[in-house]
Formats: C-alpha cells, sequence, structure tokens
C-alpha cells in the first residue's frame, strides 16, 4: 500500500514540478531555416511568451547582442504590435515594456505574441556567426518579469537566445543528410 501511495505521489508531483517551470520569451524569425537574407534586406522577427498560467498584463525585457553591444551587424527598423497593445514604452535594445488589455492568456497555443520587429543585417552572414539576440532584463529594474491580472503582481520570465547567421551545407544537402545531422 506505501509503494502505491508512494507511485501516486511521485507521478502527481512531477508534472507539477514541470508545470512550475518560468514562462520563456524569445525571438522567432519567419521566412528562412539556415540562411539569413541578404545584407540590407528586411526580414520579420516576432517576440513570443509561451505559458499558459498567467492572464499577462504587462511585459518588461531588453534585447542584447553579446557579439556587437554597438549593433553595428543588426538592426531594428521598425516595431509593430498586436491589438491588445494598451502603451509602450522604451525601445528593444534600451529596456521595452509594453502593457495589454485584454490580458495575454496562451490560449489555445501556449504563446502569445508581444511585438514584431523589421529586421535588416548591415554585414553578409559570413561575417557574423552565430549571431546571438538574448532577450534578457531592463536595465532599468535589472528584471525579466511581467505582471498579471487581476492585481498586477510580477511573475518572472526565462529569456530565451536566438542565432543568426547558423552556418551550415542544409540547403545544400539532401533530406537524409540533414536528417543525420540531428543524430
Amino acid at each position: 500500500m506505501k509503494r502505491v501511495l508512494l507511485t501516486v505521489a511521485v507521478a502527481l508531483l512531477i508534472p507539477g514540478i514541470l508545470l512550475a517551470a518560468d514562462p520563456t520569451m524569445g525571438v522567432y524569425f519567419n521566412g528562412f531555416l539556415y540562411k539569413t537574407p541578404a545584407p540590407m534586406t528586411n526580414f520579420y522577427g516576432h517576440v513570443y511568451i509561451c505559458q499558459d498560467t498567467y492572464f499577462v498584463t504587462a511585459v518588461e525585457y531588453a534585447l542584447y547582442t553579446p557579439s556587437d553591444p554597438y549593433h553595428t551587424q543588426f538592426i531594428i527598423t521598425n516595431v509593430t504590435y498586436p491589438p491588445q497593445e494598451v502603451l509602450h514604452m522604451g525601445d528593444p535594445w534600451l529596456g521595452h515594456s509594453i502593457t495589454y488589455y485584454p490580458p495575454l492568456t496562451g490560449y489555445p497555443t501556449g504563446c502569445d505574441l508581444i511585438c514584431s520587429y523589421t529586421c535588416m543585417t548591415l554585414v553578409d552572414c559570413h561575417d557574423m556567426p552565430y549571431y546571438q539576440i538574448q532577450v534578457g532584463p531592463h536595465p532599468d529594474t535589472g528584471e525579466l518579469r511581467g505582471t498579471y491580472s487581476p492585481n498586477a503582481e510580477f511573475f518572472d520570465i526565462t529569456g530565451l537566445t536566438s542565432v543568426l547567421c547558423v552556418e551550415t551545407d542544409a540547403q545544400d544537402s539532401s533530406w537524409g543528410a540533414i536528417k543525420s545531422m540531428n543524430r
């Protein structure tokens, strides 16, 4: 009987621990998989928060490019917001705060759009291999966090790192060669 109770307790505890993980926020790029467009050509990045626990009313974050702190290789030319955006302050590089109403819920996919960027590289991808773009803490507060309804309480967010200019010959390879890279 003790063994059965222990098994049930563990079976209920593990999903609870996994569900207690912080929400994540990252920049996702569309239109290409392994190759960034040519320099001075617009492409789009979308910031998503993935969570299904909170009714998100605001987020604060900043973007960091460790290998290019002054953004001489990659720039954001425009920021657009989803219809729920009520107010935004700052910019992605110096600290960005955005509020939403109605709140973002994560329903039905588990992810919500925070904002979208029109981006551009200023140099060829060969000159900026594995270029990292990190979602990190807002410089004014030192926090990467959000607030949720109904009382605007804070919750922590885990920032993700996106990579541009991944060097691979996958576009010139067969499907079998691509699959073998993932083994």
